[in-house]
């Protein structure tokens, strides 16, 4: 088995079609509407052994509103630059394939009602994306059946099919141009205290098809639960990790698997302030709260079937459909139809079309989701079990699958959408070698003093002045 012979990796592993690296905190520009702000907050520099690199993403002209006569022109002019560098960014396969599209909406109908299950009457926000890559990484580190029940569960056929969908999904999707972003970014913190025992093949496979930074860490410690926040308070725009620790990591933590996902996207048809006003929301418990109401009237489509009616708001980067359940059907019940989901279609037969009165509430709303009970119930029973977890494809040490949680939060307000959410995956050792607690550095450079005993009886003292 190759491991790593010591925490001096390579310096940055190779990603095809990659240009600018992520920036230290002293490099951080300002906020660019992407996963670029909360300057000095993360610096890697002391425990990064390998860090992605992120493709100079090009930036989005703004459409002028008004000015002279050939600011309309300039725009153009800068638009068609704009949609050539995002061309050539994009490569030869910018759209994602209808396999992709297939396997990535079976595993979310598929994970939802599990992931969900238990959550009535309380707010619950999961993204199947992040929890998605994670479990491609967690695949990668895995072997035997422990490998298979994740694939069984992901829908995936191999780990080299998984190699090529995370990749190409990570290109397609990925976009930081100034007014919109969606950045998918992953990474392994490593413990510190455990060199030589990471197959280092599998380290270079997470950065090269997943994007994922690989990072060394003193498990158990408040710096290791610190970095590691930071790191996700940066890549969700302080969304996640600004106000509290994400994790709390044990000196028996071998490695933990972090994938995070960071969207903001405007509104196509912005509401207006002007129209904001309070009203009344009645929460799942029957209680009363006044909160502040968007209001606007567009004509589209629509949805109305047994049970709930649906409608959609289009954003800059996709967009955002919206249920409402008939009165006395919760939310979650819904959820449980396994092809809830793929019958959201806004075309044909389905569709109606009219006038939609829209009556949103500006809201923030977050979640902190324990997914061990939702990963078994999904087939991966090996992985949390001490006595048949096989991850020798991450170390040769015995290791398990010892917690699985994911953080989200999603914003919306007159302007648009912000959300983002993190998914953790931490694998312990079942046995760790003792770690020293204090480092004793006996550099004999010097005169010094020696003892040869037996049972505890001194037999010789000496003093060593010199030596020849």
């Amino acid at each position: 088995m190759k491991r790593i012979l010591s925490l001096a990796l390579a310096a940055l592993l190779g990603l095809t079609g990659c240009a600018a690296p992520v920036c230290t905190a002293e490099q951080a520009p300002e906020n660019s509407g992407g996963a670029q702000s909360a300057p000095g907050r993360w610096n890697p520099s002391l425990m990064a052994l390998s860090e992605p690199v992120y493709p100079e993403f090009p930036q989005q002209p703004v459409l002028p509103e008004e000015g002279p006569e050939g600011a309309w022109e300039a725009y153009m002019d800068a638009y068609h630059k704009y949609t050539d560098a995002l061309a050539a960014l994009r490569g030869d396969d910018p759209h994602i394939t209808e396999a992709e599209h297939a396997a990535l909406n079976a595993f979310a109908a598929k994970s939802v009602p599990q992931v969900l299950a238990g959550q009535e009457g309380k707010n619950a926000v999961y993204s199947p994306l992040s929890l998605w890559s994670a479990l491609a990484m967690l695949a990668q580190c895995a072997n035997g059946n422990s490998r298979q029940q994740v694939l069984n569960a992901m829908g995936a056929d191999s780990v080299e099919a998984l190699q090529e969908q995370s990749e190409h999904l990570w290109r397609t999707l990925y976009t930081d141009d100034g007014q919109s972003a969606l950045i998918l970014a992953n990474s392994i913190w490593l413990n510190s205290n455990l060199q030589g025992n990471y197959v280092q093949e599998t380290l270079d496979l997470l950065a090269q098809n997943y994007y994922a930074g690989t990072y060394s860490v003193p498990m158990g410690t408040d710096t290791a639960d610190q970095v590691v926040t930071n790191w996700v308070d940066r890549q969700t725009n302080g969304l996640i990790g600004s106000d509290a620790p994400v994790v709390e990591t044990q000196p028996d933590v071998l490695a933990l698997l972090v994938s995070s996902l960071y969207y903001k996207a405007a509104w196509q048809d912005e509401f207006h302030a002007d129209q904001t006003e309070e009203d009344i929301f009645t929460d799942a418990a029957g209680n009363e709260v006044r909160v502040d109401f968007m209001h606007k009237t567009e004509d589209a489509n629509f949805i109305r079937r047994e049970g709930y009616q649906a409608a959609r708001l289009a954003t800059h980067l996709g967009e955002m459909v919206f249920v409402l359940p008939d009165e006395g059907v919760a939310p979650e019940a819904l959820l449980q139809e396994e092809d809830f989901l793929a019958r959201l279609e806004f075309y044909g037969d389905a569709a109606s079309w009219g006038e939609v009165q829209w009556s949103v509430p500006k809201f923030d709303v977050n979640s902190d989701l324990d997914l061990m009970d939702a990963l078994k119930r999904l087939g991966i029973t090996d992985l949390p079990d001490y006595n048949r977890a096989d991850l020798s494809a991450l170390t040769d040490l015995d290791a398990f699958l010892s917690e699985a949680k994911q953080l989200a939060r999603v914003k919306v307000d007159e302007e648009g959408v912000e959300a983002a959410a993190v998914t953790i995956l931490t694998v312990e050792c079942t046995a760790l070698p003792p770690q020293p607690t204090e480092v004793c550095v006996m550099d004999l450079d010097r005169p010094f003093l020696f003892l040869i005993r037996t049972q505890d009886v001194p037999l010789f003292i000496g003093i060593v002045n010199q030596v020849s």
